[in-house]
């Protein structure tokens, strides 16, 4: 397995679509914005013989970092988001020294930045989409 970082925003075409397809939670706000090729941020690749399994990645929100990962079902409990996100952490200054917090949108990312030095804060979102701190 391999593991590269690369702005969110220079995804080409077919790796936005896979990902957008296959690796991203259906109508998520990640899906939507790779299909209007409008993503921002970083976000570090995992691929195993160069196919893309899984994914980590930082922008910013509102005035947080976040941090989120989806993993093809596959290679889920390996590992993959761990080296993905602590890719992130080694390369983007925003996770470094007091900015070590990130906004996480599921109970389990909890775990997983913390794993990775990251102190998390986690949002759910209401009936209207819209998100609020838990």
């Amino acid at each position: 397995m391999e593991c590269y970082l690369i702005p969110t925003a220079r995804l080409r075409l077919s790796e936005r679509s896979f990902i957008a397809t296959n690796l991203t939670r259906p109508d998520s706000d990640f899906q939507r914005a790779l299909t209007a090729n409008a993503a921002q941020g970083t976000i570090a690749l995992c691929l195993d013989q160069g196919e893309i399994i899984g994914w980590a990645r930082t922008e910013r929100w509102q005035s947080w970092n976040t941090l989120e990962a989806f993993v093809s079902t596959a290679y889920r409990g390996r590992g993959v988001a761990t080296f993905c996100a602590a890719g992130l952490v080694a390369s983007c200054p925003c996770f470094r020294g007091a900015y070590g917090y990130a906004a996480v949108f599921h109970p389990s990312m909890k775990h997983l930045a913390r794993k990775v030095g990251i102190s998390p804060v986690l949002f759910s979102r209401l009936p209207d989409g819209k998100w609020e701190l838990s």
